[in-house]
């Protein structure tokens, strides 16, 4: 019986045929699939993005392809009505459309696109793959097939098709085979699971990490051993133990964690690139440079063309965030590469910002920063730079305003309020600067120069016998702190 994944290997085959000749990198966009039923069904809803996704994960590991990132494509097309319109629409003025806004917003050379509808335990699926340059539709066909019984198995099926086009090997002695990829659970809900949290966390924020922790854990329930969901896991956690480290707070049960999760993608998925970039994304952020280059080399050795691991590989290069910025290094190198496949990967454009900011480059910081709100307004860490940023160039009202959306984006780490202090206090608001350190201490007891700050904002306000009674307060912190030892004194003095 013919299938989806018997299209989908037609599909595949024929771009292989038209590039395997040639060593110049192919960009393919992968549109989510419109769904043609009008019911409401998650399931089905979900299905969009797994089709996807999929192919996405089988191309991605041929080395001529570069995959346009399925986050790019939601934001600059979904949310696009002009694209609505278009997706899976016949006229040709909709698919002139369509191909417009993927040459303009993605710079891509291909497009596969199309629609699926089910009917019970049938499904029906019209895709085409069009070059993007010439407008000619390359393939297209009408298949249906049983769904969801076959989807593994086809899956494989597929990943050996394409493999054995691409190399003339058997995909048993390739590794990282497409067949490593789309096996990595046999558990089609738990599939589903694992791309809702996968659209989660590559939002890169705090606010959207537990809620693709969740759905990553669910995938682990209906299958412990998935390869690609403990990946994620590992990931997330390293990412968020990084954020809070970063912002001063208690980070060691995050980053621990991630270890053991990424090692458990590795013994799960030893041919997936994605496990290796994990586990090296966790023992990087634990500060074991060692472990996060041998695991950072074998995902780059799995594929060259990832984004991700080439972001890694460039902080490893880049110690203390003083050489990404710097041309003519090798982390800027890495850097440049990782942003020239994906240009909208935040965490990459994160890493070149806070390091301009590091070097004293506040323009250029900026510049990056805002790109990054532009592509998720309500990063957390890229807000917080930018308040930063505005803090150094002694425009406080501005640094104000972003301290006030960090916030509003994050009110639970203790840094995001103190910034917020700052601005006010350079702007002579003791009243308010002192509601913005106490929020900052209530979320940190022991942070010593938000209490020094309280301190000082009593001093202002000539409220004596407060600013001691903090400047106290700094001293059960820290004793050794002379300034606060100083201006302790001095309140007293003035009590008299």
């Amino acid at each position: 019986m013919k299938s989806i994944y018997t299209f989908i290997t037609a599909i595949i085959c024929l771009i292989v045929l038209q590039t395997a000749a040639s060593a110049q990198s192919y960009k393919i966009v992968v549109m989510p699939f419109d769904k043609l039923n009008k019911e409401k069904n998650l399931e089905l809803e979900t299905l969009t993005v797994g089709i996807s996704e999929t192919l996405s994960g089988a191309l991605s590991t041929v080395e001529t392809f570069i995959i346009i990132d399925s986050g790019r494509v939601k934001r600059h097309l979904l949310e696009s009505a002009e694209f609505k319109q278009a997706i899976g629409a016949n006229e040709e003025k909709d698919i002139e459309k369509l191909r417009d806004l993927t040459k303009d917003k993605l710079d891509g050379d291909y497009i596969i696109y199309g629609s699926f509808n089910r009917i019970g335990k049938q499904i029906q699926l019209n895709a085409k793959f069009m070059n993007v340059h010439s407008g000619k539709v390359l393939q297209g066909a009408n298949v249906y097939g049983q769904y969801p019984d076959e989807i593994f198995a086809l899956q494989e099926k597929l990943a050996k098709e394409l493999t054995g086009k691409i190399t003339g090997i058997a995909v048993i002695d390739k590794q990282n085979s497409i067949a490593d990829y789309t096996n990595s659970t046999g558990n089609y809900t738990a599939y589903q699971e694992y791309i809702k949290g996968r659209m989660e966390q590559i939002q890169y924020d705090v606010k959207n990490y537990a809620v693709a922790v969740e759905y990553y854990k669910r995938a682990l329930k209906h299958d412990p051993k998935y390869a690609l969901a403990w990946a994620g896991l590992s990931e997330v956690n390293a990412l968020w133990g990084y954020q809070i480290k970063y912002a001063g707070g208690k980070w060691e049960p995050f980053l621990k964690i991630a270890i053991e999760q990424g090692e458990k993608a590795v013994e799960y998925g030893g041919n997936l690139f994605q496990t290796h970039r994990a586990l090296s994304m966790a023992y990087l952020n634990n500060s074991n440079f060692s472990m996060a280059q041998k695991y950072a080399d074998e995902a780059n050795r799995l594929n060259s063309q990832d984004a991700e691991t080439l972001q890694i590989l460039a902080q490893l290069k880049n110690y203390g965030y003083k050489d990404m910025s710097k041309d003519g290094t090798e982390s800027n190198r890495l850097i440049r590469k990782s942003l020239s496949i994906n240009p909208e990967l935040i965490i990459a454009k994160w890493s070149l910002a806070h390091s301009y900011s590091t070097n004293n480059d506040n323009n250029s910081a900026l510049k990056e920063y805002l790109e990054i709100l532009k592509i998720n307004p309500r990063h957390a860490p890229a807000l917080h730079g930018t308040a930063l940023v505005y803090y150094g160039m002694q425009d406080y009202v501005n640094s104000e305003i972003y301290a006030r959306r960090t916030v509003d984006a994050d009110s639970e780490t203790a840094q995001h309020h103190y910034t917020l202090g700052l601005a006010i206090y350079q702007q002579s608001r003791w009243q308010e600067a002192i509601t913005a350190f106490r929020n900052a201490v209530s979320r940190n007891p022991d942070y010593e120069n938000a209490w020094f700050s309280i301190a000082n904002c009593y001093w202002f306000l000539e409220n004596f016998k407060s600013a001691r009674d903090n400047y106290k307060r700094v001293l059960k912190i820290n004793p050794e702190n002379s300034e606060a030892k100083k201006w302790m004194e001095e309140s007293q003095k003035r009590m008299k």
